[in-house]
């Protein structure tokens, strides 16, 4: 149910102020594996919901199934380490720029 949007593979930026202690975590956001995608909603198959997922499989549920975040949230995306992370700009101005553009909350859209 899940459909990856042609042509925003890597999530584009937004807005946030990063101090030196937030400064040593990876922002899943910044990463070029951040992946957009359609998740279709369960009453109406012309509406759908946009989330995020990670392309390198970092993101998973405790029982091993694959994790999508919705994308009002994923500014706030971080891990301490990852093997995969694969930047794709300046990680403060990056999250400043895609925190102006980001939903304040989940919306649903019509296709």
């Amino acid at each position: 149910m899940h459909q990856e949007i042609a042509g925003t593979s890597p999530i584009q930026c937004k807005d946030a102020v990063i101090s030196k202690k937030s400064a040593d975590k990876i922002y899943c956001a910044n990463c070029k594996h951040c992946k957009l995608i359609r998740s279709q909603t369960s009453g109406n198959s012309d509406e759908y919901q946009l989330r995020v997922r990670c392309d390198a499989g970092k993101w998973k549920k405790k029982l091993g199934e694959e994790k999508f975040y919705k994308y009002f949230t994923v500014a706030r995306r971080s891990i301490p380490d990852c093997a995969f992370y694969d930047p794709m700009g300046d990680t403060k101005t990056f999250l400043k720029e895609l925190r102006k553009t980001l939903p304040i909350k989940d919306e649903v859209y019509i296709a």
